[in-house]
């Protein structure tokens, strides 16, 4: 699940790890934007997508988006009969990899910023490690536009951007599922030697192996997957924002939880 399409970068990693698995993705673009409403808020949308994520007999829920894993990840994990899999975890571990100089960048929505997890749990992986965020609410919202490769949105890029100017980062986390959606304008800014990382590239990696670990993968000899996409939105528009992001033509439908 997403607040909107940005969770599609998640689900596409974990389709290139687990191709013979079914997938159900639901954007609640109903209820865009996440990262400015309360964590109390957030927790309840996302219980109700997990609710009824369970009456479709799934065997595990990926909280593809930041904000809703920072306000729900714990709660959902106690509750739910299903492993939960979240993605700021996987993106701080992939950040201490990636850093050699210990200055760490993050770029989230203002919840996910607020909420502070990326900073505690990377310093709790590095403690010595430096960490700077920064919201970025606007970048949700150009991707939920569909203005990704607009000069309109590497200017806004360009601005926000501009924060880490003076600050000695070698690693930068993009602490939204939306955000690799503008990976180009970020590298543009920010320069190619820049470790730009995404948290929904380890979330697979997570998903795949929990499965493997716990022989739950689907049998590569099936041939009975599917691929259902909803929003609380509208779905033409979800379709036309998927189809940009997944490479290919989906169908999706309303759902109205």
């Amino acid at each position: 699940m997403d607040s909107g399409v940005g969770g599609l970068t998640v689900l596409k990693q974990i389709v290139k790890l687990l191709p013979n698995e079914s997938y159900i993705f639901i954007g609640d673009q109903a209820n865009l934007p996440y990262g400015q409403k309360s964590s109390e808020t957030v927790r309840k949308l996302t219980k109700r997508i997990a609710d009824y994520m369970i009456t479709q007999d799934i065997k595990m829920f990926v909280m593809a988006c930041n904000t809703a894993t920072a306000a729900a990840f714990d709660y959902l994990s106690e509750i739910l009969s299903v492993p939960v899999i979240g993605v700021i975890e996987p993106g701080c571990r992939s950040a201490v990899q990636a850093t050699h100089n210990g200055q760490i960048g993050v770029i989230a929505t203002n919840g996910t910023v607020k909420s502070g997890d990326y900073e505690r749990i990377i310093k709790k992986l590095a403690p010595s490690s430096h960490v700077y965020s920064l919201g970025c609410p606007e970048f949700v919202t150009m991707v939920e536009q569909g203005l990704a490769g607009t000069p309109e949105t590497q200017l806004v890029v360009n601005q926000r951007l501009a924060y880490f100017a003076d600050k000695p980062i070698d690693t930068l986390v993009m602490g939204c599922t939306h955000f690799p959606v503008l990976r180009k304008e970020i590298t543009n800014v920010l320069g190619t030697k820049m470790s730009l990382v995404d948290p929904g590239i380890a979330a697979g990696q997570d998903v795949y192996d929990y499965l493997k670990q716990h022989g739950a993968l689907c049998d590569p000899a099936s041939s009975d997957t599917s691929r259902r996409f909803f929003t609380t939105g509208d779905p033409d528009e979800f379709a036309k924002l998927a189809d940009n992001i997944l490479g290919n033509a989906i169908a999706a439908d309303h759902l109205d939880i």
